[in-house]
């Protein structure tokens, strides 16, 4: 148990170590471009931040915006999608993303029921961003380290009693985290959607020039990655829709 909680507080304190950025001077450059009205200007100060490794739910969601009102809506709703990937349950994000992709004009039949309790366990998965989560954890695992060591020096039964019963519940919560934290981890790794930023995209039936066009999607399509392979992207829109498309035609969210 206890090299187990070494190697998670390894693992968590890795994360949040490389996911931590440098300032990018872009930014305030980008702000005062955009509100100015020269959207190629903050597209270009914005984009360098995020091309040198920033990535940040605000920075994307300035992307968004800013490729809406230059009118390139494939690139809108991708950077939509990115900053949605770090912060699920942004009503402004969401908002615009949904208004964004009804502009597109293919169109998926996706009309589900919503189940209420799936919807609220939904929400709560995503109250916290992943990178708060993990400090969170981290916080967590040293406040148990600490109650550990107070049990090992505290000379009064009644206090080792309250340290255990503190261990106890931290744990539980510690292991809830840990379980949202995994399966948000998991999701970022294999659930992988993208959006064609192009003016359309032939969807191919093999990955390379040569092969049949099956379909062409518009810009703002999105859909999900199967696999990349060499200059293409292994796709599937809907029951219907499966292929490849070059990957300089769309933008795969990561």
């Amino acid at each position: 148990m206890k090299n187990f909680l070494f190697v998670l507080v390894a693992i968590i304190t890795a994360f949040t170590t490389s996911n931590a950025a440098e300032p990018c001077t872009g930014l305030e450059a980008g702000t005062k471009a955009y509100k100015q009205g020269d959207y190629e200007r903050s597209i270009d100060e914005w984009r360098s931040c995020a091309d040198n490794g920033l990535s940040d739910a605000d920075l994307f969601y300035n992307l968004g915006n800013a490729y809406f009102r230059n009118g390139k809506l494939g690139f809108a709703i991708f950077y939509y999608k990115k900053a949605l990937r770090l912060r699920a349950n942004d009503e402004d994000i969401l908002h615009n993303l949904k208004y964004a992709q009804a502009m597109t004009r293919d169109k998926v039949d996706e009309d589900e029921e919503e189940n209420p309790i799936l919807t609220t366990l939904f929400r709560l998965h995503h109250a916290i961003p992943l990178k708060a989560q993990l400090w969170i954890m981290l916080g967590i695992f040293w406040t148990i380290a600490f109650a550990a060591v107070a049990i090992m020096f505290s000379l009064r039964e009644k206090l080792k009693n309250i340290f255990t019963g503190i261990i106890f519940a931290l744990t539980i919560v510690l292991c809830v985290f840990g379980a949202s934290a995994g399966y948000k981890i998991f999701v970022m790794e294999t659930d992988i959607t993208g959006v064609v930023t192009a003016a359309n995209a032939d969807v191919t039936s093999a990955p390379d020039e040569k092969s049949q066009t099956l379909n062409t999607l518009s810009e703002g399509t999105s859909f999900q990655v199967l696999s990349t392979q060499g200059n293409y992207a292994e796709i599937k829109l809907g029951e219907k829709i499966k292929g490849f498309v070059r990957l300089s035609d769309v933008g795969i969210v990561e």
